[in-house]
């Protein structure tokens, strides 16, 4: 038997959806837990011959099979239902629009969006199934949960689904009048009351610049709707945070209202056992007198709501300045080309005089003074503030009378690091006016045939189980990143970058089992890889290790607590936030992969146009700051797809650069980031664009690229496909690494040191660095010798060099006598085994010790010299040995 219940005290959304629920498990009986508010009482008064609800009073529950959940995810919220979650093979479905917690119930299928009502998330379903058929009272009523739960769509929680199903509800003959007088109702006289003392009692307190007001009143004897009392109240007041204490005894009800993200009364209320949503929560609090639960709540408070935005997270960066001397027509025009609304100017000691805005200069080419110095036209009221001022000093600063330049100067250590304009402030105020992203991100573009052109059968199976396990537990699924990129180029890309909206580490234990893989967590990102060998069907291994991947992502924002540092990550159920803290927009592009969405294209920021246009372009102004290692990105992706980085990003990389933002990074990622590029087929391209960028020098101030070294690098693809078409059994070279040795060949050893300390290369990749430093000028003088030289003194010179190195050695040399004995050694001399061990030594007499490997060597040289050939020629010339020996 299936069941469905939603949480005590029920509200319209609650109701609404619990009959909604109904129409897709129709054999189903509804449950209303506990108590419900006083309007749904009413409503329920009239309608209960033609709606079937059961009590708990009425409801036999142990032959619930399935429990079906709406409106809530909590078991302490939905009364004697609770009893059935400990039955064993008992499945239960959730669908709800509560932010998900560590707390809630288990789920076979949990169905949850961030919308303004659970009834859209359901009305939504029947609508894709088909099965939206309702009656005008039932129409009424599920628009009662969408307005009750969104304020009439006016609460900042609505979304478009909620506006579209309120269309649907009244095409379906909802009735507005009906809602209103539910709704819009007047309050009673005890309502009445209760406002009128709350009025008289508030008082308010700012905390981090959030302004909070508390009120209470006495309502031992109230009999009335507590949450109408507190939406009229904030009406009236109109405060940010509001909470209110009615007090009933020794148990006080607490309610709280929250008009902003700085505090978030759901986690809040947490504290007190209660919960709702991040605006509106409520909680049942004992034993506590109000000033008591007031000065607790001030308390968490203080410790929870801190600035989280400051002048140095939002000023535009780097600034540029003009000089108080430049004509009025030039700056004008700089300010057009930059569209900036001012800029600060600088007198001709460097020192900040003023700030010029966009209008005063229009008036003054109005006037015909477009020939006239700007410091006429300046202002000379400066408002400075340092990057660690909060957002909300910015806004009082820019509403004060002072203040009509615009413009806020942000100062470092009496430099001038940054500006904060009016634009930048309202951005971050009012950020849903200003979305980040297009909201047209969601393309009706399908590339699933593009899919199955490039990925091999059974990597689409694999991507579809993927997308299958991902509709299973109830949460969306996405390729992302650098594999979609090449999919749009064509090119062959297997590594499965995977973002999804929920716990990608769970996720990624439960598909590593399915596909015997191996899990590696990385707990701090909320990131797992699962790690299986190479397939054979996916063809030659694409990654050195040989290991195929799947990294797993939950959809997430980073923040850069500093410039350059490693991001800490806040987790978001928004697609859009995981792609927006991507490095460039041709990589922060997505396909979806769940089946009824499978291979739909996803591009919030126009990567596809700038893949068709060639273009390299940040997602923000502030990309390299927070993470100067995507400049070497953008080389990288620049010179292997023969794009070219946009020019406002190249403005940004030049200012990074100027800043040293490369001094604040850790090594070891500027070090990847290299390995990454000498990676690369023709890494030259990229390193002499570093050049250009003035990037070389974060490696080492003496390093030098010039034409010979381009000359170096052609030559050493040569020799490196010479050797692999040679001996493919053989372990492949390192390509990064003789790419970077090529690279240093200027510096001296004691530079190349320098260069392996800095960047903290492995042990086994310094030493063959060394190695080729160290012995580079030896070897080639006398691999040139113009004296002829025997095979085996050929193999004793280089016997001891990486081959790494001998293959480095043959792109340098200029002499084609030096470049074939190389040749040969690798190609004859190197693989020249012998065919007797010690023990053919021990039975000609001679006791174990160093003269063996003497003798074993002295025999090899001859044999690479070519005068002995079988083992019975190796014997026979062991034998002369030991006989001369024993002589």
């Amino acid at each position: 038997m299936d069941l469905i219940v939603t949480h005590k005290n029920a509200d319209f959304d609650a109701l609404s959806s619990l009959v909604a629920a109904s129409k897709l498990y129709p054999k189903a009986r509804l449950l209303l837990p506990g108590s419900q508010e006083k309007a749904v009482r009413d409503f329920l008064a009239l309608i209960k011959d033609k709606i079937t609800i059961e009590s708990e009073k009425t409801c036999r529950m142990d032959d619930v099979t399935r429990l079906i959940i709406v409106d809530n995810r909590h078991k302490s919220r939905i009364g004697d239902a609770a009893g059935r979650l400990k039955k064993k093979n008992l499945k239960v479905h959730i669908y709800d629009h509560h932010p998900r917690t560590r707390f809630d119930i288990q789920a076979d299928k949990d169905v949850f969006k961030e919308v303004g009502a659970t009834v859209s998330i359901i009305l939504e379903i029947l609508l894709k199934k088909r099965k939206l058929q309702l009656t005008p009272l039932e129409a009424t009523l599920m628009l009662l949960g969408i307005y009750e739960e969104t304020g009439f769509l006016s609460y900042s929680a609505t979304t478009k689904l909620d506006v579209d199903m309120v269309g649907k509800l009244l095409e379906r003959k909802a009735n507005l009048k009906v809602v209103s007088s539910y709704l819009n109702r007047e309050l009673s006289q005890d309502e009445l009351s209760a406002l009128i003392g709350l009025l008289g009692s508030i008082e308010a307190v700012n905390i981090n610049g959030v302004d909070v007001a508390f009120a209470s009143v006495d309502a031992t004897h109230f009999d009335g709707e507590m949450g109408s009392v507190v939406h009229k109240l904030q009406d009236v007041e109109n405060y940010s945070v509001l909470f209110v204490l009615f007090v009933q005894g020794n148990k006080v009800k607490l309610l709280g209202r929250s008009r902003t993200e700085a505090v978030d009364v759901n986690k809040l209320f947490g504290w007190f056992g209660g919960g709702g949503h991040a605006g509106a929560a409520s909680a049942r609090i004992e034993g506590k007198n109000p000033e008591q639960i007031v000065a607790d709540i001030i308390a968490i408070l203080e410790k929870i709501v801190h600035p989280h935005v400051y002048a140095g997270d939002i000023m535009s960066f780097p600034v540029t300045t003009v000089s108080q001397e430049e004509r009025v027509k030039d700056v004008l025009a700089k300010l057009k080309s930059y569209k900036y609304p001012g800029m600060p100017v600088f007198n001709e000691e460097s020192q900040l005089v003023g700030i010029v805005v966009l209008e005063n200069l229009k008036k003054a080419i109005k006037q015909g003074m477009g020939h006239s110095r700007i410091k006429g036209y300046m202002s000379t009221v400066i408002n400075i503030v340092s990057p660690e001022t909060p957002l909300y000093e910015l806004q009082q600063i820019l509403k004060s009378k002072g203040s009509a330049a615009g413009l806020i100067a942000v100062v470092k250590k009496n430099k001038l690091v940054g500006v904060v304009s009016r634009t930048d402030v309202l951005k971050k105020v009012h950020s849903a006016l200003f979305p980040v992203v297009s909201s047209e991100g969601i393309s009706k573009t399908n590339y699933l045939d593009e899919m199955k052109k490039l990925f091999p059968g059974k990597l689409m199976q694999l991507i579809k189980a993927l997308g299958a396990q991902a509709d299973k537990i109830g949460v969306n699924i996405f390729l992302v990143g650098g594999l979609v990129r090449d999919l749009l180029l064509g090119e062959k890309n297997y590594d499965l970058d995977i973002v999804i909206d929920g716990d990608a580490i769970n996720f990624a234990k439960m598909f590593a089992d399915k596909i015997k893989g191996r899990v590696v967590v990385h707990k701090k990102f909320g990131t797992a890889t699962i790690v299986k060998d190479w397939p054979a069907w996916l063809g030659p291994a694409m990654n050195v290790d040989k290991k195929f991947k799947i990294d797993i992502a939950s959809a997430r924002k980073e923040k850069y607590e500093k410039p350059a540092a490693l991001p800490t990550v806040e987790f978001s159920s928004l697609l859009k936030d995981d792609l927006y803290r991507r490095d460039f927009t041709i990589n922060a592009m997505a396909i979806n992969i769940n089946k009824k969405k499978f291979g739909v294209f996803i591009d919030f920021f126009n990567g596809m146009d700038d893949l068709k246009k060639g273009i390299i372009r940040v997602l923000h102004d502030k990309s390299f700051i927070d993470d100067p290692t995507r400049i070497f990105r953008a080389v990288r992706f620049e010179q292997r797809f023969k794009f070219s980085i946009e020019k406002h990003t190249e403005y940004l990389i030049v200012h990074a650069v100027k800043q040293e933002m490369f001094q604040r990074t850790e090594n070891q990622r500027i070090r990847d980031e290299l390995i990454l590029i000498l990676k690369e087929d023709k890494p030259e391209r990229s390193l002499f664009r570093m050049r250009k960028l003035h990037e070389l020098r974060f490696i080492h101030s003496g390093l030098v690229l010039n034409g010979t070294i381009r000359k170096t690098f052609d030559n050493l693809r040569k020799y490196v496909k010479w050797y692999n078409d040679l001996q493919p059994e053989r372990s492949l070279l390192s390509a990064w690494l003789m790419n970077f040795m090529v690279m240093l060949d200027n510096l001296n050893t004691k530079q190349t040191d320098e260069v392996l300390r800095k960047f903290v290369f492995t042990r086994s990749d310094s030493i063959k660095i060394r190695q080729y430093k160290s012995t580079a000028d030896k070897i080639k003088k006398e691999i040139s010798s113009k004296r002829k030289q025997r095979p085996s003194e050929i193999y004793s010179l280089l016997e001891s060099i990486s081959n790494e190195a001998l293959i480095c050695f043959m792109a340098e040399l200029g002499k084609k006598s030096a470049v074939r004995r190389i040749k040969r050694y690798l190609a004859e001399y190197q693989g020249v085994k012998l065919k007797i061990k010690g023990h053919d030594i021990k039975q000609e007499g001679l006791l174990p010790g160093p003269r063996y490997k003497k003798i074993l060597r002295q025999i090899l040289f001859e044999k690479i010299d070519g005068r002995i050939i079988s083992k019975k020629d190796e014997l026979d010339f062991l034998k002369r040995i030991t006989r001369r020996d024993k002589k």
